[in-house]
């Protein structure tokens, strides 16, 4: 689990996510975006649809401490399926194949990520503002989804 002080603003939680996983400043404008597997990465199209979800993703992994590896996608996707993707096709079809492999690799850890996510309250893309979201502290934002500690 990563560590990000309840009394940080969301913006700059995102700041030392992108930091410590080595994210680069242009992840939501650049044309493509890597899934790497291992030393090898496999370009996909950074269509507007996944940006658009790939920004309250990142809030996610801020908010519920999961990290941005292979271990840690696969608990955030269980997470988010389990407190709803809505509408979002593309986060439903990226979170569940994050949890199918997390099945195989890390169950233990996917299961406990699916319970917390199950009794969490809700998640971001149940009609929340993204630039809103941007200036209210991690731990404030916590308690608003009903996020159960790990």
């Amino acid at each position: 689990m990563e560590y990000y002080d309840e009394n940080l603003t969301v913006k700059e939680g995102l700041a030392q996510l992108f930091e410590r996983f080595g994210f680069m400043p242009d992840a939501y404008t650049a044309k493509r975006f890597a899934i790497w597997v291992g030393k090898f990465p496999i370009w996909v199209p950074n269509i507007p649809r996944r940006v658009f979800v790939a920004r309250f993703h990142d809030i996610h992994h801020v908010l519920t401490g999961y990290p941005a590896n292979w271990r840690g996608e696969a608990e955030i996707g269980a997470w988010e399926v389990a407190t709803g993707c809505r509408k979002y096709w593309i986060a439903w079809f990226l979170n569940l194949g994050a949890v199918v492999v997390g099945l195989v690799l890390f169950p233990r850890p996917v299961l406990r990520a699916f319970r917390r996510g199950w009794r969490s309250r809700t998640n971001l893309y149940h009609d929340f503002d993204y630039e809103a979201l941007l200036g209210i502290e991690i731990g404030a934002l916590r308690k608003q989804l009903g996020l159960p500690a790990a």
